[in-house]
């Protein structure tokens, strides 16, 4: 009874995107996804290097037509365990429905030829599972073809490529063919291998080579089949891009493509494929497939406007991540310049206007990052241009807008927290354009908030919190204060973690301790070693109910909270954990900027401990005369060492947290020796955090 009831909770509170069609834990088991694109008989067509560049009417025109006589289509991410993937990665991912590799050292980059098919066994079998076991996702080659063939289920290999994905735990491939021409056509199942596109080597004969094979698959094919070709990886000896995905046949035409793994219009991964062909035939996906069945997502464009769009989020992409390091490190230094600046100024008397507002303006680039997105800069002449223009000038003019309001800090906090709790309920559609967002080439994550938006959305929300607990208790009391407090923070960790909104575990973690801090802090109670233990026991608690409403969804519907239980469950939970962890001791590998973020972060723990002992007197008197400053402060700190030990962002949590809180910090410390006329005073506090004022 309290499972049903726990799944009716899951069904009515975590509703699947508005992507999918309908719940598929309606349907019979086994059976295809309603709303699914793919049916059986199918039919994959794998070109490694294949991209949506490569789609034009003089150099692929089957391909070209394809996409005229209205095929579905969508970008499709490729990267594996290395990057660049190679064709044989992406050829044994399909087979392990996770992130394979080939055996060849990547210190240089020579992809391992694809191996020949001897009796029925692919070549050299043995090396490529030896190979999968010093890699940190732990796959199993050969799960795709083992799975079809426990359930009965004809499948035919054309090529090696195709052989690589289809054979069982063994590398046997129970129907191979080296040609389509040999081919038969009669199993529900068919995956051919159409070649390596080079781009050192004639990439256009290879295209062309590619584009016939194509032909004579749809020629070939059965009538009733579905179609899919895709890019298994990304061209040989050229930077990172999304390939090029494809899908026709019958009842088929002119959508995007999307899958639950994503939940973005237009983006696909290579892991849904797998999970995409077992659902199509009605089997049962294993537990270690990490992704989810191809869906539609509306209606696409022309064909020449699906390919420059499709084409477009590759180049958009690159610069977002060029952008990125710059935005993160640049905001940082940015900081301290302007903290140091401040400091000069008031130590020699002179006035601090300026860099007030320098702060003011750095307070709010994290928010201009994620509107830049409505300026859609990346359709402008000079993308980058319009890209960094666009946030500076839009974090310029929000400061103009506040430095004359009297809670300039609070204000701006709640419009960050504010616009990113929307965008979260409606598909976090702004991260998609921001150099804070997710990135569809890395393959990390697409929806929700990654780690960097966790770190903005829970300082400002503390800060917001702290703001508004001011203004509370000066006219309610402190009862009163706290519950705003509370309730702030239960609404933080809800947008943060729910899985169809945030979608962030390790978010949790740090946010319902940092709130529960400054609610103590808040009624005036000490924060004792007891009451950190139960914070940290209500964190787990809070997370752990998230993440098994989510997994009690269907398995296609679930976020990587739920696929977490359920590896937990499957007793591969310890590896999620480890490869996370190592991820984020990796981080120290970063450079001298993490190395001084954590020793800063060392420091403020002993101050949040210590503070008597180990405090400068100035911050000393600062949060004498704030109420709130220090419950603020400490919520602060929480977040940035639980987020650093939590997440596989490792010390870049701790560096983007003070970046994005000093400012309005250093505004609401400066001002506590600033009358409103800009006079130093001992009595005066400024207006953000002042509970004496109205």
């Amino acid at each position: 009874m309290f499972a049903r009831i726990l799944a009716a909770a899951a069904a009515l509170c975590l509703p699947a995107t508005a992507a999918a069609a309908a719940d598929p834990g309606s349907a019979v088991p086994g059976s295809a996804v309603p709303g699914a694109v793919v049916t059986a008989p199918v039919v994959v067509v794998g070109i490694a290097g294949l991209t949506w560049d490569n789609l034009t009417e003089d150099g692929a025109p089957t391909l070209w037509r394809m996409l005229g006589d209205g095929a579905d289509a969508a970008a499709m991410t490729v990267r594996t365990v290395h990057s660049p993937p190679c064709p044989l990665d992406g050829w044994l991912s399909l087979s392990a429905g996770r992130a394979a590799t080939d055996p060849q050292p990547h210190r240089d980059r020579d992809c391992t030829a694809i191996p020949p098919v001897a009796a029925g066994t692919v070549d050299g079998w043995a090396r490529l599972v030896t190979a999968q076991h010093a890699s940190v996702y732990d796959p199993t080659i050969g799960l795709l073809g083992t799975t079809l063939a426990a359930s009965n289920v004809c499948a035919s290999a054309v090529g090696p490529g195709a052989a690589a994905a289809l054979a069982d735990r063994q590398g046997r491939v129970a129907r191979y063919y080296a040609t389509a021409q040999a081919a038969r056509w009669d199993c529900p199942v068919t995956v051919v291998d159409a070649g390596v596109l080079d781009r050192r080597r004639d990439p256009g004969r290879a295209l062309r080579q590619a584009d016939d094979t194509v032909r004579e698959v749809l020629e070939r094919a059965p009538s009733d089949a579905t179609v899919i070709v895709l890019g298994v990886s990304q061209p040989v000896h050229s930077t990172l891009a999304m390939s090029a995905v494809l899908v026709t046949g019958p009842g088929k035409g002119d959508q995007l493509l999307t899958a639950q793994s994503t939940r973005w219009p237009g983006i696909v991964r290579l892991l849904d494929i797998p999970s995409t062909i077992v659902d199509a035939v009605g089997v049962t996906e294993p537990n270690d497939f990490t992704g989810a069945p191809l869906i539609a997502a509306g209606h696409r464009p022309s064909a020449e406007d699906t390919a420059r769009k499709l084409g477009d989020i590759t180049q958009r992409d690159r610069d977002l991540r060029r952008s990125s390091g710059w935005f993160v490190n640049g905001l940082a230094a940015a900081v301290l310049l302007a903290i140091g600046a401040l400091a000069l100024l008031r130590r020699s008397g002179r006035n601090p206007r300026a860099a007030e507002f320098g702060l003011l303006v750095l307070a709010a680039l994290p928010l201009c990052s994620y509107l830049v997105r409505l300026i859609q800069w990346w359709r402008w002449p000079v993308p980058l241009v319009a890209l960094w223009l666009g946030m500076l000038l839009g974090a310029v003019a929000t400061a103009l807008v506040l430095r004359r309001l009297p809670r300039a800090v609070t204000v701006l906090s709640g419009v960050t927290v504010a616009v990113l709790a929307l965008d979260a309920v409606t598909g976090t559609v702004l991260h998609h354009g921001s150099p804070l967002g997710p990135s569809p080439l890395s393959g990390g994550r697409y929806y929700g908030f990654g780690n960097t938006t966790f770190v903005v959305f829970a300082v400002h929300a503390v800060i917001f919190a702290a703001g508004v607990a001011r203004w509370l208790r000066a006219r309610s009391g402190a009862s009163v204060a706290a519950g705003a407090v509370a309730a702030i923070g239960l609404v933080t960790v809800a947008v943060d973690a729910w899985p169809t909104w945030g979608a962030d575990v390790g978010g949790g973690f740090a946010i319902v301790p940092a709130f529960a801090l400054l609610t103590l802090d808040v009624l005036g109670r000490r924060i004792g070693i007891g009451r950190l233990l139960l914070t940290g026991a209500a964190a787990v608690a809070a997370v752990a109910m998230i993440s098994v409403l989510d997994w009690l969804r269907p398995a296609t519907s679930r976020s990587h909270a739920g696929r977490f239980v359920e590896d937990l469950l499957n007793g591969g939970g310890i590896d999620v954990v480890t490869r996370k962890a190592g991820y984020a001791i990796g981080s120290l590998s970063a450079g001298p900027h993490l190395w001084l973020a954590g020793a800063l972060l060392l420091y403020l723990i002993a101050v949040v401990v210590a503070r008597r002992q180990v405090a400068p007197a100035w911050f000393e008197r600062a949060v004498a005369r704030r109420r709130y400053l220090w419950g603020c402060f400490v919520a602060v700190v929480t977040v940035a060492a639980i987020g650093s030990a939590a997440n596989d962002y490792g010390l870049r949590i701790a560096l983007l947290t003070f970046a994005v809180a000093g400012p309005p910090l250093a505004l609401t410390i400066a001002r506590t020796w600033t009358r409103t006329d800009g006079t130093r005073t001992e009595e005066t506090s400024a207006p953000e955090l002042d509970h004496r004022r109205g």
